[in-house]
């Protein structure tokens, strides 16, 4: 009878135990990272402090989904929002140019756009301000020359 009394606390004993892990089964999973750094010919050690993410989707996708949300907007549109003149945005919605500081800028400019668009004509006379001349320099025909020497007129 007390053999048998043992195997019955036994047996309850092995029941309670058992419930407590069924117990645990049943509730929603965890997640459990270990993350370990080896310094150059070193022992490895636990990373402490350091943020583990989960991602619910691609990290393309997300990137997508970020660009269509806050992605850069057409180049009209760029052009259209800048606080510069009239004729400098026109001149940039003609032009395939973003970038005046690039080396080759100089050649797409021509003297017809360094005297109609006021920005090119400030730096001009900014970066000429100091040299020999002062300003656009001044025209060296007459207007009797027009019809009295048309060659040097042309020139």
């Amino acid at each position: 009878m007390t053999n048998m009394r043992k195997l019955y606390i036994l047996v309850g004993l092995l029941c309670l135990a058992t419930a407590s892990r069924l117990h645990a089964q049943t509730e929603t999973g965890a997640l459990e990272f270990t993350a370990k750094v080896t310094p150059t010919a070193a022992k490895p050690e636990p990373v402490r402090d350091f943020t583990f993410y989960v991602l619910t989707k691609s990290y393309d996708d997300i990137v997508k989904d970020i660009d269509l949300r806050d992605g850069p907007p057409s180049r009209d549109k760029f052009i259209d929002d800048l606080k510069i003149s009239t004729e400098l945005r026109d001149w940039l919605h003609k032009h395939d140019v973003m970038d005046i500081t690039l080396p080759g800028f100089d050649k797409l400019m021509t003297p017809d756009d360094v005297l109609h668009v006021p920005e090119f004509l400030l730096a001009y006379q900014r970066s000429n301000s100091g040299g020999v001349t002062n300003g656009i320099p001044k025209p060296k025909y007459r207007d009797a020359d027009k019809t009295e020497n048309p060659e040097r007129y042309e020139k």
